[in-house]
């Protein structure tokens, strides 16, 4: 008997018999079984419709004995003393930087052009707040290998000053240009060539990334010789930068990005473009993974670097090695972009710059924890429908405990006949409703339709389109299943007929 029917016959009081407490308790637990499988199905879609598959790098084994130099550390051996005979950093001295270890400036190159032959590559980790990192080179292999490296790291904070600078507004309300940016806490910006009699009108210095130290800002001509204490510094180091383009164009620039509001340049004098900014870059010694499985890096332990290693390595910005890369890089940024993305830009390309053209002082070194993994697919399953599932699947092993206790508890009620006769003399059955409680209670009936006896439907059974076919041996609507005892036959099962006795 389907739920469905069952609710039809327990809504029509005139057509039945006062319901059983048993009937009353079997419809309800009948409905809220019917509710919890569907509850599960859907919980168990939901879970699998969210369910993804991910790639991930499980350790198939510690790598054996052997050199692993996948680490970054810094050469020593090129820095006797932290400092030159000129009291200037390492590396640095009055007409130059690495003079004296060609090797050292000559690595910068490709290492800031990324190209493939260079011994490192700098990348920039979004997840860290843009850092800059010194990683192996390309040809280095790491496939299916995972490990833990020192290294170093830059991380920029940069800020354009054409709007927080003294300027002059154009006639008519046309462009704006940068005069003074004393009160943005540059004074040395704009810089002009020295030997220009008028500052503010005289030929202004093309792209150039100037030093600060303890607030001085130093000149263009000998790089950190011309700051004070010879260029020694602190960390982070403070930088002013002031960088042109030629627009090629002397008039309609307004009508570009560059002529915006927001722009973060000047657009005069035509045809030049100039963008003046603020930096400050934090050098730090830190412990990265690797994982191969997404070629990912990720920094895991970050400490500040010391002044003097500081002071090493800005030491190659300052003498503008890596300046009219930075401002290759840099053009077409600021031709198309507004302030905020022109100001994200500068941070990740200087910090880039900065480490790449100081990988000449650095050399390989041996990682740690170094292992062997194998690409695995795994499930990754979201938290909610793993809970939800669970929960309903503990709901079910408790209510069928409670079913199962509460049986066990019940009262065993064996059918009894009364020992009235039909007319043909065969012995009066019981009620449907009697054997619907017997069914519900004793685990007999269920027992006897397991074993119909030979009447040929076993197989058709399984494959019945009615529930009600599939458990009683009938083939009518009317057919119904007779449970207990027949005559000298005992306990078992039989079919009744169509005709309804006065006494059902």
């Amino acid at each position: 008997m389907s739920i469905y029917e069952t609710g039809q016959y327990a809504v029509h009081p005139k057509k039945r018999s006062r319901l059983p407490r048993l009937f009353k308790e079997a419809f309800t637990l009948a409905i809220i079984i019917w509710i919890m499988s569907r509850a599960v199905g859907l919980a168990d879609l939901y879970l699998h419709t969210t369910t993804r598959s991910i790639l991930v790098d499980l350790p198939a084994n510690n790598k054996g004995s052997g050199s692993y130099p996948y680490a970054v550390a810094f050469n020593e051996s090129l820095c006797e003393t932290w400092q030159s005979p000129t009291f200037a950093p390492c590396l640095s001295n009055l007409d130059g930087w690495a003079l004296y270890h060609p090797e050292v400036a000559e690595a910068s190159y490709p290492a800031i052009a990324n190209r493939s032959s260079s011994k490192f590559q700098v990348i920039t980790l979004a997840d860290a707040s843009d850092a800059a990192i010194v990683i192996p080179g390309a040809r280095v292999d790491l496939a299916s290998t995972a490990f833990t490296a020192r290294t170093f790291s830059a991380r920029a904070q940069c800020r354009s000053l054409n709007r927080d600078c003294e300027g002059s507004e154009g006639s008519e309300g046309g462009p704006r240009q940068t005069l003074n940016c004393t009160q943005a806490g540059y004074p040395g910006l704009p810089y002009y060539e020295p030997s220009s009699v008028d500052l503010g009108t005289g030929p202004i210095v093309n792209s150039h990334i100037f030093g600060i130290v303890n607030g001085q800002q130093g000149e263009a001509q000998y790089g950190v010789q011309d700051l004070i204490n010879h260029g020694q510094t602190t960390n982070p180091v403070e930088l002013a930068l002031q960088m042109r383009w030629n627009f090629r164009r002397d008039f309609g620039v307004e009508d570009f990005a560059v002529g915006k509001p927001d722009a973060a340049v000047d657009i005069v004098p035509p045809p030049w473009i100039t963008l003046y900014a603020g930096c400050t870059v934090t050098f730090s010694n830190v412990t990265v993974q690797y994982r191969p499985f997404n070629k990912s890096w990720e920094i895991i332990l970050e400490e500040q670097s010391s002044d003097n290693f500081t002071s090493v390595m800005w030491g190659p910005t300052v003498w503008q090695i890596g300046t009219d890369h930075l401002a290759m890089e840099m053009m077409p940024i600021v031709m198309t972009e507004m302030r905020p993305n022109v100001t994200a830009a500068l941070n990740q390309y200087l910090a880039r710059m900065m480490l790449g053209v100081a990988v000449g002082t650095l050399q390989p070194a041996e990682a740690t924890d170094v292992k062997q993994t194998a690409p695995s697919l795994l499930g990754q399953y979201p938290v909610a429908p793993v809970i939800i599932l669970i929960s309903l699947l503990l709901l079910y092993a408790l209510l069928a405990i409670l079913v199962f206790t509460s049986s066990w508890l019940t009262k065993d009620e064996t059918i009894i006949l009364l020992g009235q006769k039909k007319t043909d003399g065969t012995p009066e059955e019981q009620s449907v409703l009697n054997l619907t409680q017997r069914w519900l209670v004793d685990p007999l009936p269920l027992v006897a339709a397991a074993f119909p006896g030979e009447d040929g439907k076993d197989v058709q059974r399984t494959v019945a389109d009615s529930a009600v076919d599939m458990v009683y041996d009938g083939s009518g609507a009317d057919a119904r299943l007779s449970i207990g005892l027949q005559g000298m036959d005992g306990f078992g099962l039989r079919k009744r007929g169509v005709q309804r006795w006065f006494g059902e």
